[in-house]
């Protein structure tokens, strides 16, 4: 019987990883894309040196220029520069991409059977399979398609597969009545790595932590947390020596201080909910758009949904799940900092997120499917049908990394309607001295509101194409932001300049109007 079991599951595993291949080979077979061709043309990547010099540089070095501000990814970094020295072209970059996110998948599904087995009722062949569908809708999900089939969503990936190394981790300690110290030291090296993977794996980290010390003796808990914080503070030291961060990520000012971004954190909740939800393919989002666009009818349902989340795990008292559950909602939360920036994608974000509400929720899907034969159809039924969709999805979605070309048109054909992505193509446009194309770009764009990132480079975009329409409604934007204190005052700056350099008197005129209507408070 057991043999048996175990071919199903290997049966199962099989045809997730064939279909997975399939419909993804479209975008793993792909070139670069986006900011894959920094690794093309930065010499860093080249250099076998940079191996160890990862330690001493943040990631925004290998994308832009070495003293600009940006995150501290070292371990992401080091993945990303052995593989290009191996062979710089794409494809071995997708296949690692590829594998950690099976691996990840893989690991899931240990940790989910081993979870699970709590729920009343339920035989070992009912849990194991809830598990495999589970890992199987992870593996499969579309949201995902960001973080593995583009080669830059790497620092995602690799720091879930250390969120789902470290709760399985747990997991074995919790077998011995005493970790060992051996045991502490790997707890500690996955927690650096995975801090050194992307900083938000540290939220995560310990709502993994938290959820298992809740069903775990408090000695040995506490010296499982021990050594988590020990190895994320080494990470943090090495942060603040190489890549002491500002809060500023490409923003002229701290993004910590702005109300507006962190009131646009339940817009970000609501908008991934409803992402993970909804199973729906598209290519990279504008960050700046997904926070501060309108809200859409999805969002407000994404947000409804994830509160009836939390008050469920309430009124369970399941400390565990409601640990992975806010930790999902805090993981993903972060984000808000890089929104004072023009920063393209949204769906990597969402990877440590979903890998903690499914542990969130698997004991009660595994309570479900044992209530009775009919339950465990219907589920199953639904479950199946999830996955056909979930692949068909992300089929649609890896077509938009197939090529430069491919994603510039995915990026127009899912998201019109946002002024980003318009300002996107126009300073491509700028950028290669197509003075029509930037003339069609910028009178594309959609009127105002607009993302906070863009309005500056936009006015100049416009100035560039003789747009004075677009010019105005740059002026306009801006001055839609002005809130009181300091802000008023750069904005004030910023419109005396524009009056000063305007190439006609018109728009000099209307720019000194606007600047005269505009007091500040104190």
């Amino acid at each position: 019987m057991e043999r048996r079991h175990g071919l199903r599951l290997g049966a199962f595993a099989i045809v997730v990883v064939t279909v997975s291949w399939a419909v993804t080979w479209v975008g793993l077979s792909g070139t670069w894309v986006g900011d894959d061709w920094h690794m093309v043309r930065n010499y860093f990547y080249a250099d076998w040196a940079e191996l160890g010099a990862v330690f001493k540089r943040n990631a925004a070095s290998y994308l832009f220029v070495e003293d600009k501000v940006g995150p501290y990814r070292p371990a992401t970094m080091l993945t990303l520069i052995a593989t290009h020295l191996l062979a710089p072209e794409p494809w071995l970059h997708h296949a690692v991409s590829s594998l950690l996110h099976a691996a990840t998948s893989l690991l899931l599904f240990v940790v989910l059977r081993s979870q699970s087995p709590t729920a009343s009722g339920a035989d070992s062949e009912t849990n194991d399979f809830v598990a495999a569908g589970l890992a199987a809708l992870f593996f499969l999900h579309p949201v995902h398609v960001e973080s593995y089939v583009w080669i830059n969503g790497r620092s995602d990936l690799l720091a879930g597969f250390w969120l789902v190394a470290l709760v399985f981790w747990l997991s074995r300690m919790s077998a011995t009545p005493r970790p060992q110290w051996a045991q502490l030291f790997v707890l500690g090296l996955v927690a650096f790595l995975g801090a050194s993977s992307k900083l938000p794996f540290a939220i995560a980290a310990l709502a993994g932590w938290l959820a298992w010390a809740n069903r775990t003796q408090a000695a040995q808990s506490r010296r499982a947390g021990s050594a988590i914080a020990a190895g994320i503070a080494v990470h943090l030291v090495l942060r603040a020596a190489f890549a002491p961060f500002q809060g500023q990520l490409g923003a002229s000012e701290n993004v910590f201080a702005d109300p507006d971004i962190w009131s646009s954190v339940p817009k970000l909740v609501g908008k991934g909910a409803a992402a993970l939800l909804s199973f729906r393919a598209e290519a990279m989002q504008s960050l700046s758009w997904v926070l501060f666009g309108p809200w859409s009818s999805s969002d407000w349902v994404g947000l409804a949904v994830a509160l009836l989340g939390l008050g469920f795990l309430i009124s369970r008292r399941d400390l565990s799940g409601l640990a992975y559950a806010v930790g999902a909602i805090l993981t993903l939360a972060p984000v808000a900092i890089v929104s004072g920036a023009f920063w393209m994608g949204f769906d990597r974000y969402l990877y440590m997120s979903a890998i903690l509400a499914i542990l969130a929720m698997s004991p009660y899907v595994v309570r479900a499917v044992s209530r009775s034969r009919g339950w465990r159809i219907a589920i199953g039924v639904l479950g199946l049908g999830l996955l056909g969709y979930s692949a068909l999805q992300t089929h649609a979605a890896s077509q938009a990394y197939a090529s430069q070309e491919a994603y510039d048109r995915a990026l127009f054909r899912d998201h019109s309607d946002d002024p980003s992505i318009h300002f996107y193509f126009a300073r491509i446009a700028a950028r290669h001295g197509d003075h029509d194309k930037l003339r069609e770009a910028v009178a594309s764009m959609p009127s105002p509101p607009w993302p906070r990132p863009i309005i500056v480079p936009t006015y100049d975009l416009a100035t560039r194409a003789n747009d004075a329409a677009k010019t105005r409604e740059a002026v306009d934007a801006l001055v839609a932001t002005v809130r009181e204190g300091p802000r008023c005052a750069s904005v004030r700056a910023r419109l005396g300049t524009w009056a000063e350099k305007a190439g006609d008197p018109e728009t000099a005129r209307y720019v000194e109007e606007r600047l005269a209507a505009l007091s500040c408070r104190p």
